[in-house]
């Protein structure tokens, strides 16, 4: 069983038991006192077992994404791109990027800045005000 269907199961199983409740008793008349929101916490646990394989490869796995420095393939994977593409606004200069070797570099915290500046300027576009 996965994740997805272990949450799903266990959902299903709550509901199943909000069903079977007997009748709400009714409010008292006085209210209780409100309560915080940002003081009141919650803790979610899951357990998941893997081989010492399958550790190995998710930890492999983390080590490599989480490099703050990235090739154009993985640049372009980040992006949802392609390559060529991605290539073609490095050259242009229109994404953060730098070569070393002859092959272009992207830093994915200059990535990330560039993504906002791009949806900034999106936005501000769409909220010129109508000149008259």
């Amino acid at each position: 069983m996965n994740l997805v269907d272990a949450i799903r199961m266990a959902s299903q199983q709550r509901f199943r038991s909000q069903a079977e409740e007997p009748a709400a008793v009714p409010e008292p008349a006085v209210a209780p006192a409100p309560v915080d929101e940002t003081e009141v916490m919650q803790t979610v646990r899951f357990e998941v077992r893997l081989t010492n394989q399958q550790l190995h490869d998710l930890l492999q796995w983390l080590a490599r994404n989480m490099h703050p420095v990235m090739t154009l393939r993985e640049a372009a994977r980040y992006l949802r791109l392609h390559a060529a593409e991605l290539e073609t606004l490095a050259e242009s200069g229109a994404i953060p990027a730098f070569k070393v070797d002859n092959k272009w570099r992207f830093l994915k915290a200059a990535l990330d800045e560039w993504m906002l500046a791009q949806r900034a300027a999106e936005y501000e576009v769409k909220e010129e005000p109508h000149v008259a």
